[in-house]
């Protein structure tokens, strides 16, 4: 009853380490692997504990100076646990149970009050708070916190490591005019898929690839995702739907808080919507990319095609449901096709690229 799975992060870096935590009458045993492969035992003190407030499905505690280690759960039983071990104990109870005494009338007016103004903050200001904040986010953490997310989410997925060598080699032969490192991850999987993560990762689902007919297709999905990264569109995405959990965490200066946030919701970036002048600057700046290496507008167009063509088997392309091809889309990769000058053939390019069809069929 007082043995819990929990995250831990040990206030030294922003890594997220699977422990387990035993409840003992005057303090905590937090057990956990290092990076090294060695065990750590670590021991809270039951006076030095505090609870993070205003997570309704995540328990947050606090432990130490700062930067402060922390643990997150999502077990209900923990407070159950805690308040029968530690009856006389009030870090785990709410402060606002200690108005509930005061003037009912004035707080239930005030409560309407404070409703109303933090539905406004929460559905507009925050949002946008948000993501001014992910735009100043210094590239260096920005890469640490896709680091993060990218480690979360790969582990799901059974990686093609002989296609992510070709597919990197490829990427290595294009500049993406952009100032990130670009790494891509082929990952396994019957779906058409890919998207980008903040720092410059980009996973790419091998279905996509074995459908592909030409070198510049590939080209314009990766320079496309790209130009996501470039523009940090995922960053400020994910910053604005996590708005409320990231912005305690950006008040309290907590940089352990935003990578824990962000480590446990991943999976989002599975089904992150971007609206239409994100792909749109998504678009024009892949354009850009291509234009710039020499490669075929074609292909760019053609990358459309195929994903319209495929847009009939709904289990399969889930990538134009995070990324919606508008018929104003297909124009205007057409229409950049149709007036562009200056292609360039790139042997070493298509080389690349037929050792990328030699292993994926």
């Amino acid at each position: 009853m007082y043995h819990f799975n929990i995250l831990y992060f040990d206030g030294k870096f922003s890594v997220t380490h699977q422990a387990t935590l035993d409840l003992k009458p005057d303090h905590w045993i937090i057990q956990y692997v290092d990076q090294d492969q060695n065990e750590q035992i670590v021991q809270w003190e039951i006076n030095g504990i505090e609870r993070d407030l205003g997570f309704n499905s995540l328990y947050i505690f606090r432990y130490g100076d700062f930067p402060k280690q922390t643990i997150e759960c999502k077990d209900e039983n923990l407070l159950v646990s805690l308040k029968k071990l530690y009856p006389e104990k009030a870090f785990f109870r709410k402060k606002i149970d200690l108005l509930i005494n005061q003037n009912g009338t004035v707080i239930a007016g005030l409560a309407c009050a404070l409703a109303g103004l933090l539905a406004v903050a929460y559905f507009y200001i925050l949002p946008w708070f948000a993501e001014t904040v992910a735009d100043k986010i210094p590239i260096s953490m920005e890469t640490q916190l896709g680091e993060t997310m990218y480690e979360n989410v790969i582990s799901q997925y059974n990686k093609d490591d002989s296609l992510t060598r070709s597919v990197n080699d490829f990427v290595k032969e294009i500049d993406f005019k952009t100032d990130y490192p670009v790494e891509v991850t082929v990952v396994k999987e019957d779906k058409m898929n890919a998207f980008a993560l903040p720092g410059g990762h980009i996973v790419v689902f091998d279905k996509i690839i074995s459908k592909m007919k030409t070198k510049e297709e590939l080209a314009a999905l990766l320079a496309h995702e790209v130009a996501h990264v470039h523009y940090r569109h995922s960053l400020k995405s994910i910053f604005r739907s996590l708005s409320g959990y990231l912005l305690i965490s950006l008040i309290f200066n907590d940089i352990n808080g935003i990578t824990a946030v962000l480590a446990d919701n991943s999976n989002m970036l599975l089904n992150l919507n971007y609206s239409r002048n994100l792909e749109k600057d998504a678009d024009e700046k892949a354009v850009v990319i291509l234009q710039a290496n020499g490669l075929n507008l074609k292909g760019f167009a053609d990358l459309f095609s195929l994903l319209k063509l495929e847009s009939k088997d709904s289990e399969t392309l889930n990538l134009l449901r995070t990324h919606p091809l508008t018929d104003d889309r297909i124009k205007y990769a057409k229409d950049v096709a149709f007036h562009q000058k200056g292609i360039r053939n790139n042997e070493k390019l298509e080389k690349k690229w037929q050792e990328i069809v030699d292993q994926s069929k």
